[in-house]
């Protein structure tokens, strides 16, 4: 089923995401993060995703726990509110949601670059045992989906080569500290004085579906931040 082409959409069969993309569920009480993979829908009556994985410490999710998700499918950042149906461990581990009666999908331009102001840290994909700390603090300058701009005061790797960006993020007022494999695109000197900066473009590269599910949620946070649509916390 092809995604609606024009105005808004309202619900998850508008949306028509796939089978095995990726949902993030956010539990209050007990606060939890989940990540399950979509198994299907049928509307009205429920939502199936795969059963989360089990973590030391995680509290019991209960039949009627109620939860926030959130789903990336193509360009829209998908949000609603759910609760747990029913949990089914055979033929094989699997849960039931409520299938909501309305969603808040919102698109997200992949390549508009966003300017930012973030730390962030950046380690050769070739660094291994016994050979120190090869780390080097960077600033994130803007942001995308694809890729982003970061500044060094030293060449962090050579283009086509392989890094490891590390960063912080804040979504919806939650901190996500995230892993994402980039390679490097271009290096360039920036004239600005005595003490040497060099920007770097990067791609990202084969990002987890957690990972780009939770950049997307930070890139369009940013991008209604820089069009003053909401105010920073």
């Amino acid at each position: 089923m092809a995604k609606v082409l024009a105005g808004e959409i309202g619900s998850l069969a508008e949306l028509s995401p796939s089978v095995g993309e990726a949902l993030r569920l956010e539990v209050r009480a007990p606060h939890q993060k989940l990540s399950v993979k979509l198994l299907g829908y049928r509307d009205p009556f429920s939502i199936m995703v795969s059963a989360p994985r089990t973590t030391a410490g995680g509290a019991l999710i209960h039949e009627g726990t109620r939860m926030t998700a959130r789903l990336m499918s193509g360009n829209y950042l998908c949000t609603f509110e759910t609760r747990l149906l029913h949990v089914q461990a055979r033929p094989y581990p699997h849960w039931h949601l409520e299938y909501p009666a309305r969603i808040d999908c919102r698109r997200v331009r992949k390549e508009t670059r966003t300017p930012i102001n973030l730390s962030v840290r950046v380690e050769p994909e070739e660094a291994g045992l016994g050979a120190g700390d090869q780390s080097c603090s960077a600033i994130c300058r803007d942001i995308s989906l694809h890729g982003a701009c970061l500044e060094a005061s030293r060449i962090l790797a050579q283009p086509n080569e392989q890094v490891f960006v590390t960063v912080r993020v804040s979504v919806a007022g939650m901190d996500h500290l995230l892993l994402l494999p980039a390679c490097i695109r271009n290096v360039q000197q920036q004239e600005t004085g005595p003490i040497p900066v060099i920007s770097h473009g990067v791609e990202f590269v084969e990002l987890e579906e957690d990972a780009r599910l939770i950049l997307a949620g930070f890139v369009y946070e940013q991008q209604l931040m820089s069009s003053g649509l909401i105010q920073p916390n």
